[in-house]
């Protein structure tokens, strides 16, 4: 192999601490104890915490799994990991990245035995939670939160009740001790009518609460709540798993531990009590999640918890402006004495190492509108002025649905942009036609959907048709079902239909055309295969979107595959998957108040980014505009909770100031410090309401701004105001990926890649939403059925051929069978093929690792994966990976096992990792009459063949490349056969 592939050696010492300042070398050098990082905006915490990590594992030589770093968001773990990846010498980073949340439900998954749950337990959505509660609403001890009138009034209220509760590590037990306390008093104090209906509350909501706990587990679910309650519970009640997480996790380190809640801090503690080695990073002057639970006085009180910590402050600012910065130290001193910097007596204020910039710019104006436009134009002006670029701007707003005139008026200039994060998919013109479609196909005299869908793009029947056919549906008070019947069986029947055009009458017999096709399909087939069907596998809505270059229609394919997520997880859980079925489940969620986020845009780099401020936490921006900056809508109003936790049960220590205020100020310098050079800030005294908006008190403090308003608001021209109902300019949208971004490859991308590009398009970046087939459900149940038996041969523990097949049906999914009795024997097959292969597993050691995670650099892209297992012993190492595909004789399998790309990239991983070759690879095949083994032995030179067939598919990805790659065998067997225009090319030249 050359030379330039060659990996740094376990013993090579970090050499990463050259680029850093005094105090992150501090930070990152720090040998045993607690460590407290105080890491202001924009001073490298994400740097400090990814060199720690490597510092730990490569010079004082702890292993990498032995490192735990828990985070918030998926996002900041990936990118934690990313730069962990780049930074370690080893091409296995068993280091445990992941968000609190995930670090529980894996904790809790393999320890799900020892507290009594079920390996599979189920974890429910916010939404899902409202409708198991409803299922079960009279088995609730309810008669104060169950008025009859509107028995589910409260639901919610008390949902969130509960997990505020699991936030502040208080259970059924300790809140039906509170209520019994208040009982006692309300019986000692009979004239106390207050206290008596206070108590009768209470108890009532404890009886709940543990009513809820027990019906969740009968049924084998859990909530968000729950998995840092469980693990609380876990650590506390059994001693010996606690003694096994705290030898395994010899130094643990929290990122953004101002977010961390109540719950979350004890599980901390409890991890490192025995050596104590923990390292938080924060800044109490960002933390601003007091809504999803964190408890800011975590760390306001760490040094209390933890006397001996040492404590770093970063305050080196290597992105803002010195204007920019002192104006956001200016607004965040008003938050004293309730922050770290005035209570601990260090210094805080960010020093900036960038040069002077442009001072901060406040504008007012008469409308909002005019706000609008004059953001857009300023976005504009920058991008022309050469100042910034268009993915290096930001428009920070408090609440998504102040995005909207912003959005309308980028669109009248031309400017791309993406809304990141934006909930409200059920909102989206495509997702309402799928509904209705669906709505349709439960109930065809649904006059609303029909309507709806047949004046859509897909049937374009004219509105003047579709108008005249509605309103005689309404006068004869018939269902508009039956009028497009009388219209297309009895043309001429019906006088007052005599005026539907030829077109119209088109159009209704092609959508009752397709209605009665897609109602004979919907009793006998599964919903995701209906819906599929209905969009892509015919000419229409599905396909255009599909190869239309436009970056909206890209995002709205994302949506449509987000909705086909949803499809699917009802899919895993109904008794039965059909429309009829989950047409009701999804108005439940609906009116459950789910509205999940829609997909984020796919030219995101190349476009403006509006986002909300809670959703810019941790990003950073060359220009920003902090809009809509008036009273009531920054900062917000207080809305409190609707059943507010008792105070006796909160366990966090509250600030003496004005909480709400306080985190909405903190929100507000958030957005400051996204600023690298230019911030712009702006309100108007207009928006769409009677009374004038009087301007924040944020920017009086931050601009430091006499408190009589003086400003005379920026007018627009009489020509912007008429040119805002212009038709937007359209762009085109660019696919190819900045020369300087690194890519993230896996064995699935590159083959798919190098299969045909086209596909690597539809699967990872449009996301196309794909019918899962048998042979896909069969081999990954068979696959986690596996992985379980050898975690727990890892951990010393059996697993019973009952356990075994219990685990290989919990992730069955009955979809994409060609019949019942097809899906039956496919059962019965991987029964037959685990009991034959738990007869033999036993004989041999157990393996060393299962699914062990690997990652290294190659040019400027991350390769990244999971090895099935690998076993080392003797100073004999063995990479294994099963599969469910059936072979006949062991030479098939050799063949198999010496012509595996996969195989020749693991081995590769493996060659980056310790710097020698496996001595063999295995492929085992799970079959009904055994485990067939192929083995192999692979070469340099086939390692040399992986790393080119690395570097050909990231210059074709990154370069746009995504043209199709027909071939008879390929178009045979991909899941895009249907849509794609290149398999038509292919039946054509055969013709």
């Amino acid at each position: 192999m050359s030379d330039q592939t060659q990996t740094i050696s376990a013993s090579t010492p970090v050499t990463g601490l050259a680029g850093l300042n005094a105090a992150q070398r501090a930070a990152v050098t720090h040998g045993d104890g607690p460590l407290l990082i105080i890491a202001g905006a924009g001073t490298g915490k994400t740097t400090v915490i990814a060199h720690r990590i490597a510092y730990l594992i490569t010079v004082k030589r702890v292993r990498p799994e032995q490192v735990l770093a828990l985070t918030f968001t998926e996002k900041a773990a990936a990118e934690m990991e990313r730069r962990v990846d780049l930074l370690v010498p080893y091409g296995f980073t068993d280091t445990w990245i992941s968000t609190f949340h995930a670090f529980g439900d894996r904790v809790l998954r393999d320890h799900a035995l020892v507290l009594g749950l079920s390996p599979d337990f189920r974890l429910l959505t916010a939404a899902e939670q409202v409708i198991f509660f409803q299922e079960h609403l009279f088995e609730f001890p309810l008669h104060y939160f169950r008025p009859l009138g509107n028995p589910m009034r409260h639901v919610q209220s008390l949902l969130q009740l509960f997990s505020r509760a699991k936030d502040e590590d208080v259970g059924p037990e300790q809140y039906a001790s509170y209520a019994e306390e208040l009982a006692r008093r309300a019986m000692a104090s009979p004239d106390d009518k207050a206290l008596a209906e206070r108590a009768e509350r209470e108890v009532e909501i404890a009886r709940t609460y543990h009513q809820y706990q027990e019906l969740m587990a009968r049924n084998g679910k859990l909530d968000f709540g729950d998995l840092m309650t469980r693990t609380l519970a876990l650590l506390r009640e059994h001693p010996l798993v606690l003694q096994r997480l705290q030898e395994r996790f010899r130094y643990i380190l929290v990122d953004e531990f101002q977010d961390t809640n109540y719950a979350q801090f004890q599980i901390v503690k409890l991890l490192t009590a025995s050596h104590r080695n923990v390292t938080v990073v924060g800044d109490d002057d960002q933390s601003i999640f007091k809504f999803r639970g964190a408890s800011i006085s975590n760390i306001l009180s760490f040094r209390r918890e933890f006397p001996e910590a040492e404590t770093v402050v970063l305050v080196e600012n290597y992105r803002s402006t010195p204007s920019v910065l002192g104006a956001a130290y200016r607004l965040i001193q008003h938050n004293n004495p309730d922050r770290l910097e005035y209570q601990e007596g260090i210094d805080k204020r960010l020093r900036p190492c960038s040069g002077d910039g442009p001072a901060v710019e406040s504008m007012a104006f008469q409308t909002y509108q005019e706000e609008a436009d004059w953001v857009a134009g300023k976005v504009e002006e920058l991008v022309e002025a050469n100042a910034c670029a268009l993915g290096s701007i930001a428009i920070l707003v408090r609440r998504n649905s102040d995005a909207d005139p912003l959005l309308r008026a980028l669109n009248m200039k031309g400017i791309p942009w993406s809304f990141s994060g934006a909930r409200g998919l059920y909102d989206r013109e495509e997702i309402r036609l799928v509904v209705s479609f669906l709505r349709l196909l439960a109930d065809p005299h649904d006059s609303l959907s029909l309507f709806h869908l047949a004046g859509s793009d897909i049937y374009g029947m004219p509105a003047a048709d579709l108008t005249l056919c509605n309103a005689y549906a309404r006068r004869k008070h018939r269902s508009l079902y039956e009028v497009l019947l009388d219209l297309t069986r009895r043309p001429g029947a019906v006088p007052e239909l005599s005026g539907v055009s030829t077109e119209g009458v088109a159009a209704a017999t092609a959508i009752l055309t397709d209605l009665h096709r897609y109602l004979e399909k919907a009793v006998r087939e599964v919903t995701g295969r209906i819906l599929y069907e209905f969009l892509m596998e015919q000419p229409g809505y599905g396909k255009r979107l599909l190869h239309s270059n436009s970056p909206r229609d890209h995002q709205r394919v994302g949506n449509l595959a987000l909705f086909f997520g949803l499809v699917q997880r009802f899919g895993e859980v109904a008794p039965q998957d059909r429309v009829a079925g989950f047409v009701p489940y999804l108005t439940m969620l609906i009116e459950a108040g789910e509205n999940p986020p829609v997909a984020e845009g796919e030219a995101a780099e190349e476009g403006v980014a509006v986002l909300t401020l809670h959703k810019a936490k941790g990003l950073e921006y060359e220009a920003v505009f902090l809009v809509g900056l008036v009273e009531k809508r920054f900062p917000s109003i207080d809305r409190r909770e609707a059943i507010p936790l008792p105070d006796e049960l909160i366990k966090e220590t509250l600030p003496s100031g004005d909480f709400h205020l306080q985190e909405e100020r903190r929100l507000f310098y958030v957005g400051m410090t996204r600023a690298k050079r230019y911030l712009f800030l702006t309100r108007a005294r207009d928006y769409g309401t009677k009374r004038e908006w009087k301007r924040s008190r944020f920017l009086v403090e931050a601009l430091a701004l006499p408190k009589e308003e003086e400003e005379r608001p920026w007018r627009g021209t009489p020509e912007a105001a008429i040119g805002r109902y212009a038709p937007p300019l359209h762009t085109a949208n660019d696919l190819a990926v900045r020369a300087d971004t690194p890519l993230s490859l896996s064995h699935y991308k590159i083959d798919d890649y190098l299969t045909c590009p086209l596909k690597y398009k539809y699967v990872h970046i449009l996301r196309v939403p794909v019918l899962r087939d048998h042979t896909v459900i069969y081999g990954a149940a068979l696959h986690r059925a596996v992985q379980a038996y050898n975690t727990h041969r890892i951990a010393g523990q059996t697993m019973s051929l009952e356990d075994l097949i219990d685990t290989f049906e919990a992730h069955w999914v009955n979809e994409g069978f060609i019949s019942r009795e097809h899906e039956e024997r496919r059962l019965q097959e991987g029964r037959d093929a685990l009991t034959r292969f738990h007869a033999v597993a036993g004989i041999r050691p157990p393996p060393t690792s299962v699914e062990k995670r690997f990652s290294f650099q190659l040019d400027d892209d991350i390769v990244t994966g999971f090895l099935d297992r690998v076993d080392e012993r003797e100073g004999e190492t063995v990479i294994i990976d099963y599969k469910s595909s059936s072979v006949r004789d062991h030479k098939a399998a050799d063949k198999g096992a010496r012509e595996s790309q996969q195989l020749a990239l693991y081995a590769l991983a493996y060659w980056k990792s310790v710097g020698r070759l496996p001595d063999r690879v295995e492929l085992h095949f799970l079959t009904s009459g055994g485990v067939i083994v192929g083995h192999a032995v692979k070469k340099e030179k086939e390692l040399d063949q992986a790393i080119d067939r690395i570097r050909e598919a990231a210059i074709g990805i990154r370069g746009g490349l995504f043209q199709a790659k027909p071939s008879q065998w390929v178009c045979d067997f991909c899941a895009f056969r249907t849509i794609c225009p290149a398999t038509v090319w292919i039946g054509e030249r055969q013709g």
